[in-house]
């Protein structure tokens, strides 16, 4: 059970977004093994989809660019601990990262000088503007030496067709490969949009 706590104040990083329920029915479906396993979640938000991550893996690192919400994130992890002490040897925590923003992708792999054998992000492609840093931030963690498995998993929700085109475009510019993940293409928020999952990677000649 989760309990989540969000300011009342309207915020994109305090709603449950239709992307999150798709990735965490994935997880929870068995889809994935996260057992032992270190992860970063860009775009956190409330924090449901990486604290659904504790439940399973060895350490789970969520992030967001907006102090108050960090502070509600960390509250939510807070919360979440003091509940159940089922997996006291795993970690759950929040730190600040701003996509492209170098200082803070550097402090991150400071931070877990071990890196991180999966990286994933939920519903967190709504805007435009938003792909260029979110991909350049992909490539510099994909990047560095300590992470194992050289994967994100991104939750995507379909909600403008321009916004599907500079997805692509915007990986392949960051020498990024981009392929959706068999049998997760579904319909969300009451069917009214199409979400998917999608596997990114380096590619080959990188």
């Amino acid at each position: 059970m989760f309990l989540l706590m969000a300011a009342d104040y309207d915020l994109t990083g305090q709603i449950v977004w239709p992307g999150a329920e798709l990735l965490n029915r994935y997880i929870t479906q068995g889809s994935i093994c996260l057992d032992g396993l270190s992860i970063l979640e860009l775009g956190s938000g409330l924090g449901l989809t990486g604290i659904l991550c504790g439940r399973y893996c060895q350490k789970i690192v969520m992030t967001d660019h907006m102090d108050k919400v960090l502070k509600v994130l960390q509250r939510n992890i807070d919360m979440q601990s003091s509940l159940s002490d089922e997996h006291h040897n795993r970690t759950m925590m929040c730190e600040k990262l701003e996509w492209g923003n170098e200082e803070h992708i550097n402090n991150i792999l400071q931070n877990h000088p071990e890196g991180f054998d999966l990286i994933i992000g939920a519903d967190i492609c709504y805007q435009q503007a938003s792909l260029h840093p979110l991909f350049k931030t992909v490539k510099s963690l994909l990047s560095h030496e300590a992470c194992a498995s050289k994967q994100f998993i991104l939750s995507y929700v379909s909600r403008a067709r321009s916004i599907d085109i500079a997805l692509f475009k915007e990986a392949e510019n960051q020498s990024l490969k981009i392929s959706e993940i068999a049998g997760t293409r579904t319909w969300v928020h009451d069917n009214i949009l199409e979400g998917t999952l999608y596997q990114v990677q380096l590619r080959n000649d990188e």
